[in-house]
């Protein structure tokens, strides 16, 4: 993403989401968002978005931002969940996160566990210079992964073991494990796609190689694709990543 900043490694990513989110590289900085806010215009913020956004944004931090952070979302299902009749804001706000299916209803005993983290919190985690154990935001946003808690719905879970047994598809590790380079041509996002997306796209266009990370949701492809010797191995943020060998495979 620039200088020290990369979207992603660490487990859980770097800024202690679930595997639900995903995070995009916005004008220098790694934006956590959520994919299914995203495609309807309630995340990255405009003069386009949607007439309840407008009423959000003069309520949170993100009046001054072109984004909510996460904080901020679970602060607008807190109070969509509320969803009071007698509440023109409320009422409107439940109408469109709740009957939607944008947010889960649950419990709400750790709302006050996050009131001390915000949108500013989460830019230096993505800091290669912020170790991860130090973020602030890795150790306060474990709360959205419990599975009963009220928060935003984003992409579905991804299953560690499916994905550890997907045919041809292999799992790359910081050292070892698949040796393969190649000349890339193509970073392309995801969203809510995972392994099946990014090889029906790296066929699509013609690549010998597609690596898959599975905290941006990028697919990289690249063409021109070499083995690594011993002598020259290349040690990448691969924790999260998957690559898949397309040079024998027969295109169906």
């Amino acid at each position: 993403c620039g200088s020290t900043i990369i979207c992603g490694i660490c487990d859980g990513g770097r800024a202690g989401l679930p595997s639900t989110w995903r995070v995009q590289c916005v004008e220098g900085k790694c934006v956590d968002y959520c994919p299914t806010w995203e495609e309807k215009g309630l995340w990255f913020l405009s003069n386009d978005s949607p007439a309840i956004m407008k009423k959000v944004a003069q309520t949170i931090e993100t009046r001054e931002k072109k984004y909510l952070s996460p904080m901020e979302a679970f602060q607008i299902c807190y109070d969509a969940c509320r969803g009071e009749p007698s509440n023109e804001f409320l009422y409107d706000l439940s109408k469109v996160f709740v009957d939607t299916n944008l947010c889960q209803c649950g419990s709400t005993k750790f709302a006050k566990m996050l009131t001390n983290v915000t949108l500013s919190d989460f830019s230096p985690a993505h800091d290669m210079m912020t170790t991860c154990k130090d973020s602030k935001v890795l150790k306060s946003m474990w709360i959205l992964s419990r599975p009963n808690n009220t928060q935003p719905i984003c992409c579905p879970p991804m299953d560690e073991n499916k994905l550890m047994q997907a045919k041809r598809w292999k799992r790359l590790y910081p050292v070892g494990g698949p040796e393969l380079e190649g000349s890339y041509f193509a970073h392309i996002h995801m969203g809510c796609g995972g392994l099946d997306e990014c090889q029906d796209v790296a066929r699509e266009k013609g690549a010998e190689i597609a690596v898959f990370d599975t905290v941006s949701s990028y697919c990289h492809l690249a063409r021109n694709a070499f083995e690594l010797d011993n002598m020259f191995r290349v040690t990448k943020d691969n924790t999260r990543r998957f690559i898949l060998d397309l040079r024998n495979q027969a295109k169906t």
